[in-house]
């Protein structure tokens, strides 16, 4: 079986708010099910823009470093360390 990799960016790794779990984030895919389901804020302007961000490309009309971007703009909105 062959795994899509048309949604691959560069990894992120997050630190957990609480500062124990890191948690990479390596595609469009990842961003998004950290944004929709982990997030420890969903009302800040990054937030939307990533989630959009992910959208589109998951939807064929955007990119992936550019939902990268937006997902590593959003953590530092609410204040989660990265490695990029």
């Amino acid at each position: 079986m062959n795994r899509d990799t048309s949604h691959m960016f560069l990894p992120v790794k997050l630190t957990s708010t609480a500062g124990r779990d890191v948690i990479v984030v390596a595609s469009v895919e990842d961003a998004a099910r950290e944004l929709l389901t982990e997030w420890p804020d969903d009302g800040g302007d990054k937030f939307y823009e990533a989630v959009k961000a992910c959208l589109d490309c998951l939807h064929q009309t955007g990119e992936p470093d550019s939902a990268r971007m937006a997902f590593v703009q959003a953590a530092w909105e609410v204040g989660i360390e990265i490695d990029q």
